[in-house]
């Protein structure tokens, strides 16, 4: 999978009403953020979980630039994309793609949280949260690189 930033099923599903602000929120403050965000959702879920299972194209994560406010709470955004070929052609007759989002997650800046859109219906879900055992995960391995 490829890692990149843009700007702008298990668990509880409990649904959630998605009234995020468009305000921008810095994610510095965020438990975990950037790069690790993307791991912990590609590497904490089954595409199953994520809702990617049935995606017969490779998808990429990326992730936001700016943390967004659901219902009061600040989040991570990850989000999972394709690339499609459009119809439309360059002047020179090069083929032109976009990118398509198939997924959309939120962990929360306190790391408690981790939410799934259904893309189609725009209805957040709670994922069981991981970030434990993810985190124990980095604990270990940065703990084995330091004894060899």
């Amino acid at each position: 999978m490829i890692c990149a930033v843009f700007t702008a099923c298990s668990g509880n599903t409990e649904e959630i009403d998605p009234t995020a602000t468009v305000a921008q929120i810095p994610t510095e403050e965020a438990k975990i953020k950037d790069a690790d965000a993307i791991s912990f959702i590609e590497n904490s879920y089954t595409p199953k979980e994520l809702g990617l299972d049935d995606t017969d194209k490779d998808y990429s994560f990326m992730i936001a630039s700016n943390g967004v406010d659901i219902d009061g709470e600040k989040y991570v955004k990850v989000v999972a994309n394709v690339i499609v070929k459009k119809d439309v052609t360059t002047e020179d007759g090069k083929d032109t793609f976009s990118m398509e989002t198939i997924g959309e997650y939120y962990i929360s800046f306190d790391g408690t949280k981790v939410l799934k859109k259904d893309m189609k219906n725009n209805k957040l879900s709670k994922l069981e949260n991981r970030y434990d055992a993810y985190s124990a995960k980095g604990d270990t391995t940065a703990q084995t690189q330091v004894d060899e």
